[in-house]
């Protein structure tokens, strides 16, 4: 059966994608999306002074913020100075001391000048995923004799 992939038309979907099956993806397993008090969407599209934070998320066990910067096609380093400028927001605005803040950037592809720039951080200080959205079609049979 063939499978056909394809990236989001807009950024927007591919951050209501996310936000509509967090719990399903990988992320969901070690990440909740941020709440506030009666905002039950407050790490979605977060409002800051340095820019709005696509995602916003909070570890389950252990005291660490994520940001979540989303790219609907490929991600060039020039992503680089906005995760790190909502990071360092998170820092100084939400985060506890001792508390950490980790990037995640999340694109259809990667370029090599944002893999160069990527090298210079500690592993895991900000990550890369990419994503893929599949599209399955399978023919339905019906028997006759049952549905007349």
């Amino acid at each position: 059966m063939p499978v056909i992939e394809h990236g989001f038309r807009l950024e927007r979907h591919l951050q209501d994608f996310l936000i509509d099956n967090w719990e399903r993806t990988e992320l969901g397993q070690e990440w909740e999306i941020y709440r506030e008090t009666g905002d039950e969407e407050a790490g979605f599209e977060y409002p800051t002074d340095a820019g709005r934070i696509d995602i916003l998320a909070r570890h389950k066990n252990r005291s660490e913020w994520l940001v979540v910067e989303l790219k609907k096609d490929q991600s060039t380093d020039r992503v680089i100075g906005q995760i790190l400028r909502y990071m360092g927001w998170v820092k100084r605005n939400l985060a506890s001391p001792g508390e950490e803040v980790k990037g995640l950037i999340i694109s259809s592809d990667v370029d090599k000048n944002l893999q160069y720039a990527l090298a210079v951080f500690p592993p895991g200080y900000i990550r890369v995923m990419r994503y893929r959205v599949q599209l399955f079609l399978e023919p339905v049979g019906f028997d006759d004799k049952k549905n007349t």
